[in-house]
């Protein structure tokens, strides 16, 4: 019995469980499928590697980033995004454009259960799912890489973000005497936009991952 038998096997009995429909190839230990989320339909590849010894699953992201200038901005995207990520990651084939997220585990003694398997494949959908729409907007809509991944982690930032005060109304004789008064010459500065909460690096929930069980 090879040492890739059995946590291959198992990785076969959790998609019979869940009923997946995916194409299984023995002799490289892998198999393939394609799961739609809220965004947009992933390609999903999940192998057993390194003499048994590696699960790994990557969602590739249905896009290529063919422009080569535009590769260095995506890197910065998911330089950002991958920050205080603690499972898998985001990245980049620099030569074609590729994106993918990847995961990795190390099976050890214990084997691969179902609730594992699970939990790595569900990080991977439910990740990529979210960050997608970022790619999008960095490379249609003029997003700046910081800005699109603050808008992909917007409802964990929600809490930090404070409410912009309405404008003090003031009494009618106060604005009438406002009015009289000469202008001084001085140019009046504009407000203050409030700035965007940064990310925590310690502490609460890591963001873009907060709702998975890891």
């Amino acid at each position: 019995m090879s040492d890739y038998d059995a946590p291959f096997q198992a990785l076969q009995d959790y998609l019979d469980s869940k009923k997946f429909k995916y194409t299984p190839y023995p002799d490289d230990h892998q198999v393939t499928l394609n799961m739609s989320g809220k965004n947009a339909c992933f390609r999903f590849t999940a192998r057993i590697s390194h003499e048994g010894e590696y699960l790994q699953i990557c969602a590739n992201l249905p896009f290529f980033v063919r422009d080569e200038k535009q590769r260095l901005s995506v890197a910065e995207l998911i330089t950002r995004a991958n920050y205080c990520m603690p499972l898998g990651k985001f990245e980049m084939d620099m030569k074609d454009g590729e994106v993918r997220f990847h995961i990795t585990h190390v099976i050890g003694e214990l084997g691969l259960s179902s609730e594992l398997i699970e939990k790595h494949f569900m990080t991977a959908y439910y990740t990529a799912d979210r960050y997608f729409p970022a790619f999008m907007q960095h490379l249609h809509a003029g997003y700046t890489p910081e800005d699109a991944v603050f808008h992909s982690e917007l409802d964990s930032h929600a809490d930090l973000v404070e409410d912009t005060p309405r404008p003090k109304v003031e009494p009618k004789a106060e604005q009438k005497s406002k009015a009289k008064t000469p202008d001084s010459g001085v140019r009046k500065t504009a407000p203050k936009r409030p700035r965007k909460p940064a990310r925590k690096k310690t502490g609460g929930e890591p963001p873009g991952q907060g709702e998975l069980p890891i």
